[in-house]
């Protein structure tokens, strides 16, 4: 699965300023002040005795066929407790977004939201079209955004939209084909190249979020972002209260060597062995980074907390065989319940 081969954090943040050229994973940590933890807290072999990860969301892909007739490039996906979304944009397309000023390059969103997650009332308002079966739809114009949204029902009480934002991707004929893209009855189980079985149950596995473009060169690749928290963003990006009142942890996966942090402020950089593997802590900004291979760099922002908490976290890392190799990487159901 070429899409779970590299994470991204999808906002505009990411396309404006993430440096990429190799796999990174790294793991942020939320604001509780504690004093900063040694090197010698994050070699300790103490663990806890049982894992305790656990996961908003049933941790598998719905299908998606996205080489309709007109061919689309999926460029992004992510998925939390409350929808999976797909970021795409035709193959042909001549535009970006309308009031795309360094923004994400994909110009249509695919998503599915789990059952009883979406209030379709807004949409039925709208006019009522054919995706499935008759008059099954609804199509909500919004000129002003040079925008469109078809909405549907693909299970019980379940509900996907194709929210087009030009003008080829707002076009019904278009709108419809995207959506007969999306099988929701297939379904993937999503695998990464680590596994991190013991972040404590109060920071739950919340949201992925991963780049899928295809591998040609001149683009970058901002690779898959793995997001432990109260719970994942909105389907348009925006935070909300209860991802951000609790504690986080972010793991991040992007392609790119490790390299000397340079200007600022004097970085202290000692070895640090996460997962059993050798790597580096700055303990100035409180980042483990590991060279996975040649182009995979994984790296882990711990931020001020628990000693013994972090070394549970990061003594139990394990690392799939064949980083490169995505045939070898867990699946999250494996370790996250």
């Amino acid at each position: 699965m070429r899409g779970a081969t590299y994470f991204a954090v999808m906002n505009c943040g990411r396309y404006c300023h993430a440096i990429v050229a190799a796999l990174t994973v790294a793991v942020a940590v939320g604001c509780a002040q504690q004093p900063t933890i040694p090197t010698a807290a994050l070699t300790s072999s103490a663990v806890p005795t049982a894992p305790a990860t656990v996961v908003q969301f049933d941790p598998q892909w719905m299908g998606l066929v996205p080489n309709q007739p007109q061919g689309w490039e999926e460029l992004n996906r992510r998925i939390t407790s409350d929808f999976q979304q797909f970021s795409l944009r035709p193959t042909d397309e001549g535009e970006n977004r309308f009031g795309c000023n360094g923004c994400a390059p994909w110009t249509v969103d695919l998503t599915a939201y789990a059952p009883g997650k979406f209030d379709p009332m807004e949409a039925q308002k709208g006019k009522p079209v054919t995706v499935n079966s008759d008059g099954d739809g609804f199509l909500v114009e919004d000129a002003a955004k040079h925008a469109a949204t078809l909405t549907w029902p693909y299970a019980e009480n379940a509900w996907a939209t194709v929210r087009g934002m030009t003008s080829a991707t707002t076009e019904l004929d278009c709108m419809v084909e995207l959506a007969h893209a999306l099988q929701p009855a297939e379904r993937t189980p999503i695998r990464l190249p680590m596994s991190m079985p013991n972040v404590p149950a109060s920071m739950p596995l919340a949201e992925l979020n991963i780049d899928t473009h295809r591998d040609e060169p001149g683009k970058l690749d901002y690779g898959t972002t793995v997001d432990f928290a109260g719970c994942g963003l909105t389907d348009i990006g925006a935070p909300r209260d209860c991802g951000t009142a609790t504690e986080r942890l972010s793991v991040q996966i992007t392609p790119r060597d490790y390299r000397e942090p340079s200007g600022g402020v004097e970085h202290n950089v000692v070895p640090v062995k996460v997962g059993g593997r050798d790597g580096l802590y700055d303990e100035t900004i409180h980042r483990a980074s590991v060279q996975l291979q040649p182009g995979m760099l994984a790296e882990f922002e711990l931020g001020d907390r628990d000693q013994a908490a972090i070394q549970g976290i990061l003594t139990k890392v394990k690392w799939a065989p064949e980083p490169g190799n995505d045939t070898t990487w867990p699946a999250i159901a494996d370790w996250a319940k």
